[in-house]
């Protein structure tokens, strides 16, 4: 398999400056629970989302912003069991956009997300 890793970092195609993505954990402190956020520097291609990218999901139909994602780190949607967590969301151009759809493409070296914007400038 084709590791496509060095192309999503390549300074060439990826963004010029790293984007954050905040990434939320909730912990159990004295029986009530305690939500974090973590800023998390990630260096990637960040592109508006094209049809064919929504046809894979179902707000596909919805026009509201969508970013696709490429990063070689994780990023995750809402997740239960071991690794509990709240979608993350990623700031980039002074908006911010929640994950709802990711592609793990990992036996090829990367991670390939949709987010949908929260807020505006």
């Amino acid at each position: 398999m084709i590791n496509l890793s060095r192309v999503i970092t390549d300074p060439r195609i990826a963004q010029k400056q790293p984007f954050t993505v905040w990434r939320k954990s909730t912990t159990w402190q004295g029986g009530r629970p305690t939500s974090t956020e973590l800023p998390i520097s990630i260096v990637g291609i960040i592109t508006p989302a094209n049809p064919r990218d929504l046809q894979q999901v179902p707000e596909g139909d919805r026009v509201g912003g969508e970013i696709t994602i490429l990063t070689i780190q994780p990023i995750y949607i809402t997740r239960a069991g071991d690794e509990q967590g709240i979608s993350d969301e990623v700031e980039w151009d002074g908006d911010r956009y929640r994950v709802f759809n990711v592609f793990p493409w990992k036996d090829y070296g990367f991670y390939h997300g949709i987010g949908i914007r929260k807020t505006s400038k």
